[in-house]
């Protein structure tokens, strides 16, 4: 009885394993651009915008066995440019500077005629930004940890390259503190595209 179970033991790893290795574990590294829309309430006779952003870091990304589902993982820094306009006063043109950890469940279309070399994708997921500092002429202070969720679609070329683009949609106030104006709410919502190029372990 015990030598049965050993074998069966023996060929349950195996059967792991044999998955393990149709799997497919990645890293690689992303880059990106935003057209962020910032959208300021609580303050009367002043708006703020951010005029862009862009961002770049490292990603890992599992590819399921079998299937297209591909959770990914990634650390970039992320810079906005924002610029805060008040009534009476000479606009305002400062930065705001991020790690942001995105975690996205993509979905591949694999293409039977093209498989491993294009597959349309779409992917959701939550993210979180954590502040390292704004710069020192910012006449507002972001909160140290700001919350989003993504969207979007994109496609991935020969197993190696992938293109997307996206909408996020901001969680919670991104304010901290407003001088004069605690009710001040910022929502940072933002469209973006990346490249993500991939690589084996």
């Amino acid at each position: 009885m015990k030598k049965y179970l050993q074998f069966l033991l023996l060929i349950s790893i195996l059967a792991c394993c044999t998955g393990m290795a149709s799997a497919q574990l990645r890293y690689g590294f992303r880059f990106g651009g935003d057209i962020a829309a910032a959208r300021l309430s609580g303050v009367r006779d002043a708006s703020l915008s951010n005029k862009s952003a862009f961002s770049g870091g490292i990603v890992l990304e599992y590819q399921m066995p079998r299937c297209g589902f591909a959770p990914d993982i990634a650390v970039l820094y992320t810079r906005y440019n924002t610029r805060l306009s008040e009534e009476g006063e000479s606009p305002v043109s400062f930065g705001r500077n991020f790690i942001e950890v995105p975690l996205h469940l993509k979905y591949k279309f694999w293409m039977k005629s093209f498989h491993d070399l294009f597959g349309p994708m779409v992917y959701t997921g939550p993210s979180v930004a954590f502040r390292i500092g704004n710069d020192a002429n910012a006449p507002l202070s972001s909160n140290k940890v700001q919350a989003g969720w993504d969207v979007g679609i994109g496609f991935d070329i020969v197993n190696f390259i992938q293109i997307s683009g996206g909408y996020r949609f901001g969680l919670g106030n991104a304010i901290d503190c407003y001088p004069g104006n605690p009710d001040a709410l910022l929502r940072t919502n933002a469209w973006n595209i990346s490249a993500t190029l991939l690589f084996d372990f």
